[in-house]
């Protein structure tokens, strides 16, 4: 959803000339970059409720599938260009008179085996980005950095449900985070008085985010169909269109 440059740059001059304004409560932590967030966050509170009240013409399914499916061709066409160049590089590298190798598969030149776990690792971050653009699809939510060109830390969507802005963080499946992210997940996250941590796949054996943790701060945990279904668009689509696409990558690849 693109606001018009008039919206947009009566926010930008709020943001420049209020945010100092807003008063940082005991919460946030002592980082510079989420005090900064806070204080923007709480000008957008302000702003998003009437904006998104004001577009309340909802798209069609047709429509809906032609934006994800041109998403989904863009992935595809990175993540082909991209591994096809590091192909190439692997082959030109393996021909010269190397003394010195990453691993065990590049010695032995087992190009398969040695591309394998860039290919997936490329692809696993790439496919994050693409979720994030179909989420933005939907007509209750709102890209802050590709609506303002602002990052709000540990935030990528920020939603309209039930009359709350609700600032949410998206990743791609719930066993993502170590300890330590976790702990930086319910910082970013708790400084907003409705925040949510998605998972957009709904795979992985358990939460890496403490459940208990949440709650305490008012922070709903949502993956796949109970967070797709907060932005009107259909999960089992989604899923779908994306390992097609998936399967077509590994069909050129291998």
């Amino acid at each position: 959803m693109r606001i018009n440059k008039s919206t947009k740059q009566n926010i930008l001059q709020e943001i420049s000339h209020e945010k100092e304004k807003i008063i940082i409560p005991d919460i946030v932590p002592e980082d510079q970059e989420l005090r900064n967030a806070y204080q923007i966050a709480r000008i957008l509170d302000k702003y998003l409720p009437d904006y998104f009240r004001s577009v309340n013409q909802p798209l069609t399914l047709t429509e809906i599938e032609q934006k994800i499916d041109k998403i989904l061709v863009k992935f595809k066409e990175e993540v082909l260009i991209t591994l096809s160049q590091e192909k190439e590089k692997f082959r030109k590298e393996i021909k010269e008179n190397k003394t010195s190798f990453k691993n065990i598969f590049e010695f032995a030149g087992c190009e398969n085996l040695y591309l394998s776990n860039l290919y997936t690792r490329f692809i696993s971050e790439n496919i994050g980005h693409k979720l994030e653009d179909i989420g933005g699809i939907a007509t209750n939510v709102f890209l802050p950095d590709k609506e303002l060109d602002i990052k709000i830390k540990g935030i990528d969507l920020i939603i309209f449900h039930e009359e709350k802005i609700k600032y949410t963080q998206l990743k791609t499946k719930k066993d993502t985070l170590t300890g330590s992210q976790s702990s930086r997940s319910i910082n970013e996250l708790k400084i907003h008085p409705f925040s949510i941590f998605a998972v957009a796949l709904d795979m992985g054996n358990s939460w890496t985010i403490n459940k208990a943790i949440c709650e305490k701060y008012n922070i709903e945990r949502l993956a796949g169909e109970s967070f797709w279904s907060l932005l009107n668009l259909d999960y089992n689509l989604i899923l779908n269109k994306l390992a097609k696409t998936i399967k077509e990558i590994d069909k050129e690849l291998y």
